[in-house]
């Protein structure tokens, strides 16, 4: 009689987001719906020089993020040529002492620092950065939102 041969079952890691499941039941991430590798594979990392940059885990959210960012400043510079003011005491002041390219410059701040943000939390804990990265899209439709409105019915 043979003896039945233990198959050792490897562990495995989200291709896109880097999910590591508890188990192997589940064949595809919850997260993000991408299929798992096995985790001795090598991760996906871009070199530059001297330095090795990791994937972002939540690329897709940062593209919207960046996206209605831009619009946000889009349409708040449109409503002050059109004679409104802005809200954001902070964002205002920078409108007065700098002009477009002040507002710009500061937006892309903004941006950098929640990416960045969102980033380090989601590599020590993955949901909580992936919600973060949403509620930051949620908080920046909130003006673009607005603003359409307030253009339309002016």
């Amino acid at each position: 009689m043979r003896a039945k041969r233990r198959q050792s079952q490897r562990p495995v890691v989200c291709s896109e987001c880097g999910y590591q499941p508890a188990t192997v039941t589940i064949s595809f991430c919850p997260g993000c719906g991408c299929s798992f590798v096995p985790a001795s594979a090598p991760q996906t990392r871009r070199r530059i020089g001297w330095l090795s940059v990791p994937q972002m885990l939540y690329q897709t959210a940062y593209k919207w993020f960046v996206y209605i960012s831009a619009m946000d400043v889009i349409l708040t510079w449109f409503i002050l040529l059109l004679g409104g003011s802005e809200v954001n005491v902070l964002a205002d002041a920078v409108i007065a002492h700098t002009g477009l390219k002040g507002i710009i410059i500061y937006k892309f701040c903004l941006v950098v620092l929640v990416v960045v943000i969102c980033e380090i939390v989601g590599r020590r804990r993955l949901r909580v950065g992936r919600n973060l990265a949403r509620a930051a899209i949620a908080i920046t439709s909130i003006p673009v939102i607005l603003s359409i409105v307030q253009i339309m019915t002016s």
